[in-house]
């Protein structure tokens, strides 16, 4: 009888030893934060009301930064096949809801073809402060600056931009890294983006690599 509590109490140790270990993620595998609807509206915008794009993609972003902070402590010990991985954030925006039939179709048909197959990219761009890799971002969403004029000569009229990101620190830098495909019109009667936000182990060598 002492034996086979003696045995119990050894598997008991064994199991509880083994629940403690962290659960490595595969490299290169999103582990999701969150997913939100957001509103395009002008005024909810203006007002970064709860419901904006402006406002949920900063909590989205806040919260992929400490779960970002966590994944790197918790799975410090998991190997990813690489020196030195990282935990980058994810994060991507479209269009909750598109048009099929409107003046210009057409030629967005023709983009969204060629870019799902060959993706507009802005890749590599390093900054000193995660609030401006923030800035940057909305730039370019908006048609701003540099990249953001480019954009918006490569997806004209009303087609409508999807974005993928991936964003890391290397070094003392902050890195970010953008894939749009150019898409159909967004419906203006929903004007609702659909937000996602992720984490993902990569290597050094990957983080221009957004998709």
């Amino acid at each position: 009888m002492k034996r086979l509590v003696a045995v119990c109490w050894l598997i008991m140790g064994v199991a509880a030893t083994l629940s403690a270990e962290p659960r490595c993620t595969p490299s290169r595998t999103d582990v999701v934060v969150r997913e939100a609807l957001a509103s395009a509206g002008f005024f909810a915008n203006l007002t970064n009301a709860d419901h904006s794009v402006r406002h949920l993609m900063d909590v989205l972003l806040r919260e992929s930064e400490s779960a970002a902070q966590r994944l790197q402590v918790t799975e410090a010990n998991c190997s990813h096949g690489c020196l030195n991985p990282v935990v980058a954030i994810v994060f991507s925006s479209q269009p909750h809801m598109t048009l099929s039939s409107y003046d210009g179709s057409d030629q967005c048909e023709a983009l969204l073809a060629k870019t799902q197959r060959e993706p507009l990219q802005f890749l590599d761009r390093s900054f000193d402060e995660q609030e401006e890799v923030e800035d940057w971002y909305k730039d370019l969403t908006q048609g701003d600056g540099e990249d953001g004029e480019k954009l918006y000569e490569w997806c004209p009229g009303r087609c409508s931009p999807h974005y993928s990101s991936l964003i890391s620190k290397r070094g003392e830098k902050f890195v970010i890294s953008t894939s749009v495909v150019c898409g159909h019109a967004r419906d203006r009667d929903d004007n609702q983006y659909a937000l996602r936000a992720a984490v993902r182990w990569i290597c050094p060598s990957e983080t221009n690599d957004p998709l």
